[in-house]
């Protein structure tokens, strides 16, 4: 019983730390923002989360942010037309309906593996979070580890 808390306890700290920042902001705004009678998303609400999106894929990947800002990782572009291109493939129309079924949501992913793999391409090193979250998790399952053989 107790290795199946630990491994869950893994499980979830490994989902977490690779939560995109784009599939984030679309959940926060799923979950948060009004929605008008026919389904519609409150604007004005959905604008701040993909601000705050934008905010985290900048502070995430400074490197290629900063390359971006000086027309040198065109990479970022290409990433944002397969989202849009996707959000309107996979819409129905109705935001809501979409929120719930999680269809539009596999953009959102699919952008944060897009701009991953564009913040390699435009000399990003590693997230600055990714190997403080490794470590992180490396001891916490190493301290559920020790707790399991002690009990």
């Amino acid at each position: 019983m107790k290795i199946i808390f630990v491994l869950m306890l893994f499980g979830l700290l490994v989902g977490s730390s690779f939560a995109g920042c784009a599939a984030d902001a679309y959940d926060k705004s799923c979950a948060s923002c009004n929605f008008d009678a026919s389904g519609k998303m409150d604007r004005s609400c959905s604008d701040g989360y993909r601000s705050s999106g934008i905010t985290c894929t900048s502070t995430s990947y400074p490197i290629m942010s900063g390359k971006y800002a000086a027309g040198q990782c065109p990479q970022v572009d290409a990433c944002a037309s397969e989202l849009q291109s996707c959000v309107a493939q996979y819409s129905s129309g109705d935001e809501r309906a979409d929120c719930q079924e999680g269809s539009v949501g596999v953009c959102y992913s699919a952008a944060d593996q897009c701009t991953r793999s564009a913040a390699r391409a435009c000399g990003e090193v590693e997230s600055p979070c990714s190997a403080p979250a490794f470590v992180l998790m490396g001891a916490l399952a190493l301290a559920g580890f020790a707790y399991y053989r002690k009990n």
